[in-house]
């Protein structure tokens, strides 16, 4: 048996403060500053440049790519990165993804080599990266590559080593600004043939290209950074669409970026107010050959599938140009840029990122009906379902028989404010969203957000389209927005995107009575608001007899939800028996749920009586008169005249 020996706690402090001052803390603990003396005691470091981890060739023969040894290997080689940047963050931006601090090299590390890379004195906060492709496929059955061929180390002022068995392309990341430019060292590594627009020609970078043995290579611009496989570019060279015009196509790329995602959420480089500036950072966008979600998935990176649809998407001229065939990139970059904690609601999820398709191809003027076959099918169908006056439309029921889970049809009522009213409808919304107090809680909410700044763009009240539509809007939100605005006089939810037409029929807001407790037995329920009072309606009184009696019940229909002041009543002109006496009166939005607004004694008299609702005008579609008792015993009612007093 081994002797056990107990060594008490002041015994170990004074070993150890034998072996360093201990004048800080009066005990030796490390202080937290960086040794970058490179005399660690106990540490030992592979520091041999020719010294190759070969564990993952074959695996890295598979993805991302194995680099021949004749690829010259930098040795002692400077290059220097602006690390000086605002941060923008997800949380400030309120939208899904923002564009992080990663910087790219232009170097790339070849499968299990050593690169070694020199950080300047007082130079913090640093870490490098080696490998752009950040999906963890963990879990994932059948695997196309390992589950995480990336990997990330600190980076500390002086001497660092780092390998990736994998290999990859090599990034700084930074975790705060560093104010002025720093200049690395760097040994071991490959040099990326990389285009960067505005430092690159074409010609040029299609001979460095046509001479690199590198299996990965970035194009570089301001807004957005792309990492493609180096065989799919060579491919290009002998195919009807050489890729031999990067110059366009990332300048092309710049513009959408500038003007139809940054522009269009209300995004400047010099807006005063940090959180009205764009992101300072690229995007960035990586292929894949597996994913961890789907064929191409958000985020930073966003990722595609490493095909030639998802190529195509990042590098086509034509497509870039035109607008066709880049749905996916601009569907998944729409995701980053989607605000669902202010105003996107649940059912919009693959609806509102979409709508930036339609900014791009509203500005180069590209047609709408080739942007998506769902675009050319769903929009008329949406349409269509907003014009039918069969049952109540609710625009979030998932489960409706037209409009299911469709993102498409979905985008239709967007479209057609865009169309209608001008694209900065959404740039309301996006900066609003950003300088709102408070995050919305429930989709109500955010269907009142949407109604509210969407009815100030277009300086009017919206509120018909939106019933139209089926999105219910709080009465508290409408009252507000009815109180401003004239009520929307045009039908335009029938307005078709594709074709240009529709949406000019004008709205007739009359008023009409949904029904009447007891059926007419003289007259009609039409008499009621035929604005006549010699005509008259009379409930009824016999077969069978007896007939109902108190209480009555009538209700109108404004004809949309909309500021009403009160009601006016007239008895019979002739005949005074059956005049009605003690009433109160209900509103509501939906016919459905009814909210008292007052009650009050309708005189005995054929003459004109208005009741002036008492707290205001009441914005309601529906309103509800309930007749309690009359001013003879008689069980039944007449009246010359009864309709709602509109402002």
């Amino acid at each position: 048996m081994k002797s056990i020996r107990f060594i008490s706690f002041t015994t170990i402090v004074a070993v150890l403060c034998s072996l360093t001052a201990c004048k800080k803390y009066g005990v030796e603990v490390p202080d937290g500053y960086d040794d970058a003396s490179g005399n660690q005691n106990n540490v030992t470091v592979d520091t041999n440049m020719k010294n190759i981890d070969r564990s993952g060739y074959a695996k890295a023969r598979l993805f991302p790519g194995l680099v021949d040894q004749a690829e010259p290997r930098v040795q002692n080689k400077e290059f220097t990165l602006d690390l000086n940047f605002a941060n923008q963050t997800a949380a400030n931006l309120r939208i899904q993804v923002a564009p992080e601090p990663q910087f790219s090299t232009g170097y790339y590390a070849a499968p299990g080599e050593l690169i070694k890379i020199i950080v300047p004195a007082g130079v913090n906060g640093l870490s490098m990266q080696i490998g752009g492709h950040t999906d963890n496929l963990s879990g994932k059955s059948p695997l196309l590559r390992d589950p995480i061929i990336y990997s990330v180390k600190a980076l500390y002022p002086g001497v660092n080593y780092m390998r990736n068995i994998y290999g990859g392309t090599i990034y700084i990341h930074a975790s705060f600004a560093i104010l002025q430019p720093v200049k690395f060292v760097i040994s071991g590594a490959v040099v990326s043939p990389d285009f960067i627009l505005g430092v690159d020609t074409d010609a040029d970078w299609v001979t460095k290209v046509k001479a690199s043995n590198v299996p990965w290579l970035e194009f570089r611009a301001k807004r957005v950074i792309f990492l493609i496989p180096k065989d799919k570019v060579m491919a290009t060279f002998s195919s009807s669409e050489p890729l031999t015009n990067p110059t366009a196509v990332m300048t092309k790329w710049n513009e959408v970026f500038d003007l139809d995602y940054n522009a269009w959420m209300g995004l400047s480089d010099n807006s005063a107010d940090l959180v009205d500036r764009s992101p300072q950072g690229p995007w960035r966008g990586v292929l894949d050959i597996q994913l961890t979600n789907g064929y191409g998935h958000s985020g930073f990176p966003f990722v595609g599938t490493n095909d030639s649809e998802w190529f195509k998407g990042f590098t086509s001229l034509k497509g870039v140009t035109t607008s066709i065939g880049m749905w996916g990139s601009y569907h998944e970059f729409g995701h980053n840029c989607q605000q669902p904690n202010v105003w996107s609601w649940s059912t919009l999820g693959e609806t509102t990122n979409n709508l930036f398709n339609f900014k791009v191809a509203n500005r180069i003027k590209a047609d709408y009906t080739k942007l998506h076959p769902s675009v050319t099918s769903g929009l008329p169908l949406a349409i269509a379902w907003a014009t039918s006056a069969i049952g109540t439309r609710n625009f979030d029921n998932t489960a409706d028989a037209v409009l299911g889970e469709d993102p498409f049809m979905r985008m239709t009522p967007f479209v057609q404010i865009f169309e209608l009213y001008g694209y900065g409808a959404m740039t309301k919304l996006y900066t609003e969203a950003r300088h709102a107090q408070r995050f919305s809680i429930n989709d109500i909410d955010k269907h009142d957000f949407v109604y509210e700044k969407f009815s100030e763009y277009c300086q009017v009240d919206l509120i018909p389209f939106f019933e139209a539509w089926g999105i219910v809007v709080s009465p508290l939100s409408q009252a507000k927005i009815g109180a401003k605005f004239p009520l929307l006089a045009k039908q335009i939810w029938t307005y078709n995107p594709l074709t240009k037409t529709g949406g000019t029929g004008n709205i007739v807001y009359t008023t009409s009575v949904v029904s009447a407790s007891s059926p007419a037995q003289e007259g009609s329920t039409a008499n009621l608001i035929d604005n006549n009072p010699a005509t008259y309606y009379h409930s009824q009184y016999s077969n069978p007899t007896p007939a109902q009696t108190y209480p009555f019940t009538f209700i109108f229909n404004a004809g949309a939800n909309m500021p009403i002041k009160g009601m006016y009543f007239n008895g019979r002109a002739t005949g005074r028996a059956g005049d009605a006496k003690s009433i109160e009166i209900f509103s509501s939005r939906d016919n459905i749920t009814y909210t008292s607004i007052g009650k009050t004694t309708l005189p005995n008299s054929a003459n004109r009586y208005e009741y002036i609702f008492p707290n205001g005008n009441v914005n309601a579609k529906y309103f509800k008169v309930l007749v309690t008792n009359g001013y003879t015993t008689n069980p039944y009612v007449v009246f010359g005249e009864m309709n709602l007093i509109k402002p």
